[in-house]
């Protein structure tokens, strides 16, 4: 691959990414040890004067009571000829207790690769959240970063080494089912470009939207 056509790439794999960042905070307490739980995401971030739907499925399992692994496919990234596949470790450094709350922090990765040339990236991901627990309600702030190792290769200073989110959000864990919803501001900081497409800057609170997502727990 020449490097301007490395260049353009690493370009197209920055600006999906941003847009498709645009996904639920998954896991926000950690599940049980042993406990798995499979569910499906739908996001619909706003996008020119309408919204982008975007849809996802994960698996996730309790590797101790604090520690939760998970992995992920975005499907909504292959409309733009990309596979998306993510997959981190969420853990918990307090559990809630009364009006305290608990606290967890995330890391791991995504994977975009391209079904035309198999042209591959790789962006690490951290994140934090602050939860509020009572039985099976849980109230949560979440913030979230992503990094991106080529962001000074885009053309048109296009790139950004960091891709922050915020959120708020709701879920309710009952037995077996967990429901999920939350308002996320993705990527405030500034405008990108996606195809045939436009996401605000700070002003226009980034890729603002409702997120909701179904889950089952065994």
């Amino acid at each position: 691959m020449s490097y301007k056509r490395f260049v353009r790439k690493s370009m197209y794999f920055a600006l999906i990414g941003l847009c498709m960042s645009c996904a639920p905070t998954k896991i926000v307490v950690p599940l049980q040890e042993g406990q798995v739980q499979i569910g499906a995401t739908l996001g619909r971030p706003k996008v020119n004067s309408g919204s982008l739907p975007l849809m996802g499925i994960y698996a996730a399992k309790g590797i101790s009571n604090a520690t939760t692994a998970y992995g992920a496919a975005q499907l909504s990234s292959a409309l733009f000829g990309t596979i998306q596949l993510d997959g981190g470790v969420v853990k918990g450094l307090r559990p809630s207790s009364g009006i305290l709350p608990g606290l967890s922090y995330s890391y791991g990765g995504n994977l975009f690769v391209s079904s035309r040339d198999y042209a591959t990236r790789i962006y690490p991901e951290t994140g934090f959240n602050v939860f509020w627990q009572q039985g099976s309600h849980i109230l949560n702030l979440s913030a979230n970063t992503w990094v991106d190792p080529t962001w000074f290769l885009t053309e048109y200073n296009r790139g950004q080494i960091l891709a922050p989110s915020l959120g708020a959000g709701y879920r309710l864990r009952y037995k077996w089912i967990e429901f999920q919803t939350e308002y996320k501001i993705v990527n405030p900081t500034r405008e990108i470009m996606i195809p045939q497409a436009y996401v605000p800057s700070t002003f226009g609170l980034g890729g603002r939207g409702l997120y909701w997502g179904i889950a089952l727990n065994f």
